[in-house]
């Protein structure tokens, strides 16, 4: 008998929820994977054939597409205050934090991006629900936090010294500000109760709106010189998987097997990532790094594991 995060058992479950507990580790395993690989598909593009503005461009204008059709069947269930809030919520988590990672992706590897990006963010999310509202964390999340900042700290020192890339320290410095934009949304999400979906949706729809004359008039693009097939698996990456797909993977993990689970899982993104930048793009992996990457991991799976039943 397995004991799940939230204290049910899968054995005592009849078949059609135990199905569903499989289902939804399938999918968090899904979201985690894309998660990783995401990085270095993107460097690999924006380093040899397109922008990171066509990519940026490519990522909020698909999945402006898919979601606003929800946003207009659900318009009258929204609050205006939300409607208001969905243009810094766009930014947060939308044409904002995308926009750090695939800028940040020039000039950093896709193994920074990893660990810096997923591997901090609840690091920040600590941070910002202290200075903004006094919430205090436990003993263990301080352990687990102090993992995550010296792991941080000791790949941005490899990177100031010149182990990794040469403007390595430009793309980290970004990737640290896609991770505070990141829990800035999800902060402001949880505290103002807003519906993950429709969250998604204004961030989606607000960002392709304001990016669109941003692109058409100042953006440099290569977009005319890349292939018909590079903009078809770009639009299938990054619009499809990365804008819908793992959104909702991700949900519905949480649904079925709760969001300790998928905290847990997503420790492995910094080393999933690492090694998807060693095979695809070559990226120099020095030894301080993998220090580093296994600190930030082992400091987000302690934070994730859950506390002893009282």
């Amino acid at each position: 008998m397995t004991l799940q995060p939230d204290g049910a058992t899968i054995g005592s479950r009849p078949w059609s929820e135990r199905r569903a507990a499989v289902l939804g580790l399938a999918a968090a395993l899904l979201a985690v994977t894309f998660t990783a690989i995401y990085p270095t598909v993107t460097r690999l593009s924006v380093v040899t054939t397109t922008t990171p503005a066509d990519i940026l461009m490519i990522r909020l204008g698909v999945s402006g597409l898919i979601f606003a059709p929800y946003l207009v069947w659900k318009a009258r269930d929204v609050p205006a205050a939300t409607w208001r809030a969905g243009i810094k919520l766009s930014f947060f988590h939308g044409w904002g934090m995308a926009g750090c990672v695939i800028f940040g992706l020039q000039f950093a590897p896709a193994s920074h991006s990893a660990a810096l990006g997923p591997g901090t963010i609840s690091a920040w999310i600590a941070a910002i629900n202290f200075l903004l509202y006094g919430i205090v964390i436990g003993s263990r999340k301080i352990w687990s936090i102090g993992l995550i900042i010296a792991g941080a700290l000791l790949l941005l020192t490899g990177s100031l010294g010149g182990l990794s890339t040469k403007d390595a320290l430009t793309g980290d410095a970004l990737f640290l500000a896609a991770a505070a934009l990141g829990a800035l949304y999800l902060t402001y999400v949880q505290r103002h109760q807003i519906n993950p979906a429709i969250g998604a949706s204004l961030v989606s729809t607000y960002s392709a709106v304001i990016l669109l004359p941003w692109y058409l008039l100042f953006a440099h693009s290569a977009i005319a010189h890349a292939s018909a097939a590079e903009l078809i698996w770009q639009i299938a990456f990054q619009g499809l998987m990365m804008g819908g797909l793992v959104f909702l993977a991700i949900n519905f993990a949480v649904l079925t097997v709760g969001s300790q689970t998928v905290g847990m899982l997503f420790a492995l993104v910094p080393v999933l990532g690492t090694l998807s930048s060693l095979a695809i793009t070559f990226d120099p992996v020095p030894w301080s790094e993998w220090a580093a990457i296994a600190a930030i991991s082992g400091g987000v799976l302690m934070g994730a594991r859950p506390g002893r039943a009282r």
